[in-house]
């Protein structure tokens, strides 16, 4: 039985050499006598298992047992077997301590030399199989640490989101497992007008060189490898055989000043075996974190890649190629989600031109007020962080915070006055009826004095009625204005109450005797709305808006990273104080991204340009209107000097399309 191991016989009987003519045609030992043992260079300086076999008399034994201990201790890669040439009662555990596993066997001084051959090529055979065992549990650790790693690596990639760190992850995953110096990645791009594929360079080790396109062909290394899906293991790339379809270029040596050696090089291929990468690794060495000059590069330091680093590598490149699938695959998901949000928010602003890029607006303050909040390190929010996932969460949610209003009545939420348009005309018209019956029942006075008086006096009498009827015409166009002003609704809360009440208390009686109403209990109830243009019943309408939102988004199947969308969007119109809706949440019930959309929509609703129902207001009123709202308990106030600090309002002129 050969042996990969080498093997001694170490004994005290300088006889024993010659005796083993028919072990050495199987084995192959060296033979050592023991006083030689303890210096042996191929016993004290192996870095390699040896296999030890002790034929030693017990006399020997016992007097050198200590000397033998300490050397095997001292060298952990020796294993070894002990052969006494002893009395079969021979017990020698109690003077010598050596432990009984290492006993192999006890043989007589009358044993013949066959016998000690059988009996030490039983023994190396023992210490083989040991050996072997060591080796194969040495395979299996190593195997299963591999997996682990693989294992680990997979997680990994499958868990990065973002494409540049997921791309990093594949080359230092791929570098590390095989132990490889540097490296490099490219993508396999598709032209989309001529379909015609080409190689991306995307990333390198050393952090050199923008990117750049290298055609699919067997010219290149890399091009072959994604032309043909092989994997090439290249020993010595400035040293490639004639036959070689492929050239090495040498020039990114000569401008990094580096040495490539030994590459390999790996397709990465997806589940239907197409290949949508290449890892390109170079320059093996024995250790990943050994740092190597460019002469060691070019010496022994650089080892080939073997067949087992390649398995290790495919086994990244799969993974790899199945990350970055999942990879496109989510962005084209995003691309497509982002497309819907657009659609909608648009679909819901379409109802109400007016109020064009107001979600967008909301969002871009909403986003930048959370991104300063991100950045305050003192306070009751400096332990709020918010990562990238829920900085996009803060986003969706702020882009569909009104998408509600689809369930809203078209007249409501585009009502500009308190009273619609033929409402306030049919007001019009009735002072206009008024003022023709007041001309004509003046006109009738005048013939009435006509025929009881005549013209004597008719002058003067004229006189008093004209500057008593314009005294009447008067009053009545007043009291139209201020009805008219009363119908323009108003930011803060202000009436014309008082006024309006005398007016509805008015009545007039015409020529036929009718009695008639300057203005209606209907209209008093609209024309008296102290805020805003909508009455009790309209204002409740367009607050359901809230929860129509709520429930729209709650039926959309979002991830774990935008799973607070509905509930952020269900409180942008929550108050610290409780006074809000549609829940009456307050104080940190409040979720703190809903209190920050709140800022920034009621910004929005206040600066955006004049609308049918308000007017713009200056950024000055503006602020001033939200520190009223501090001050009434309604809005944050650590929140809202954020805001302020942050000049967060800027943001928006980097998007003037949305300001139009």
């Amino acid at each position: 039985m050969e042996s990969k191991f080498q093997q001694y016989v170490v004994t005290d009987d300088p006889a024993l050499d010659r005796r083993l003519t028919v072990l050495r045609n199987k084995l192959h030992p060296e033979v050592l006598l023991l006083r030689d043992f303890y210096e042996y260079p191929g016993i004290r300086d192996t870095e390699q298992f040896v296999n030890i076999v002790f034929y030693l008399s017990a006399a020997a034994l016992e007097e050198d047992h200590r000397r033998i201990r300490e050397q095997l201790r001292l060298n952990p890669l020796i294993l070894a077997r002990f052969i006494l040439n002893a009395g079969l009662d021979y017990d020698g555990h109690k003077q010598t301590e050596i432990e009984d596993d290492l006993i192999f066997g006890i043989l007589p001084n009358t044993t013949t030399d066959l016998h000690i051959c059988k009996g030490l090529a039983n023994a190396f055979v023992h210490l083989q199989m040991v050996t072997d065992q060591f080796d194969l549990l040495h395979r299996i650790n190593t195997a299963k640490y591999e997996i682990n790693r693989l294992t680990r690596i997979g997680i990994s990639l499958a868990n990065e989101k973002d494409f540049d760190k997921l791309l990093g992850e594949i080359l230092y995953s791929a570098r590390e497992i095989c132990n490889a110096d540097s490296g490099s990645l490219y993508l396999v791009e598709r032209d989309e007008i001529s379909f015609v594929k080409s190689l991306r360079f995307k990333i390198s080790a050393l952090s050199v060189g923008e990117e750049f396109l290298l055609p699919i062909n067997k010219e290149s290394i890399a091009g072959y490898v994604a032309e043909t899906g092989k994997v090439l293991n290249i020993a010595d790339a400035y040293n490639l055989p004639s036959e070689t379809e492929f050239t090495f270029n040498g020039n990114f040596d000569v401008l990094t000043n580096y040495y490539t050696k030994s590459m390999l090089v790996v397709p990465m291929k997806d589940h239907r075996g197409e290949v949508v990468g290449v890892l390109q690794l170079i320059n093996r060495k024995r250790n990943f974190n050994q740092k190597l000059t460019v002469e060691q590069m070019k010496g022994e330091d650089i080892q080939p890649f073997d067949d087992y680093a390649s398995q290790l590598v495919l086994g990244v490149a799969g993974q790899a190629a199945v990350a970055i699938q999942n990879n496109y695959l989510l962005r084209e998901i995003e691309t497509l989600f982002e497309g819907f949000v657009t659609a909608s928010v648009n679909a819901i602003e379409a109802r109400d031109p007016t109020t064009s890029g107001h979600s967008f607006r909301v969002a871009l303050l909403t986003v930048g007020l959370a991104e300063a909040l991100d950045r305050v390190e003192n306070g009751k929010y400096k332990d709020i962080k918010f990562s990238k996932e829920q900085i996009k969460e803060i986003r969706y949610a702020s882009l569909l915070h009104d998408f509600g209003k689809v369930g809203v009545r078209e007249k409501v939420l585009v009502k500009a006055k308190k009273l619609e348009e033929l409402e306030l005309d049919l007001i019009d018209w009735r002072f206009k009826f008024l003022t023709k019956d007041l001309e004509a029942r003046f006109n009738a006075r005048k013939v009435e004095y006509l025929k009881k008086h005549g013209t004597l006096g008719f002058a003067d009498f004229e006189k008093s009625l004209d500057f008593e009827k314009a005294e009447e015409f008067r009053r009545l166009g007043s009291m139209l204005q201020i009805i008219r002003q009363s119908n323009e609704p108003t930011i803060l809360e202000e009436t014309n109450s008082y006024r309006l009440e005398e007016i509805a208390k008015l009545q007039y009686t015409t020529t036929e005797g009718e009695e008639l109403n300057l203005i209606t209990p209907y209209e008093f109830g609209f024309l008296t709305i102290k805020k805003g243009s909508l009455d009790f019943d309209e204002r409740k309408e367009i607050e359901s808006h809230v929860e129509h939102t709520f429930q729209f988004l709650s039926k959309i199947p979002w991830t774990s990273d935008l799973k607070m969308v509905p509930a952020i969007a269900h409180a942008h119109h929550e108050k610290l104080n409780g006074s809000g809706y549609p829940r009456g949440l307050s104080g940190d019930d409040i979720p703190v991204q809903s209190k920050i959309m709140t800022i920034s929509d009621i910004f929005d609703a206040l600066t955006d340009k004049d609308r049918p129902y308000k007017k713009a207001v200056p950024l000055d009123r503006a602020l001033d209107i939200l520190e009223m709202e501090v001050k009434d308990n309604h809005l944050d106030s650590e929140l809202l000097k954020m805001f302020i600090d942050a000049r967060v309002w800027e943001k928006l002129s980097q998007h003037p399309h949305l300001t139009k």
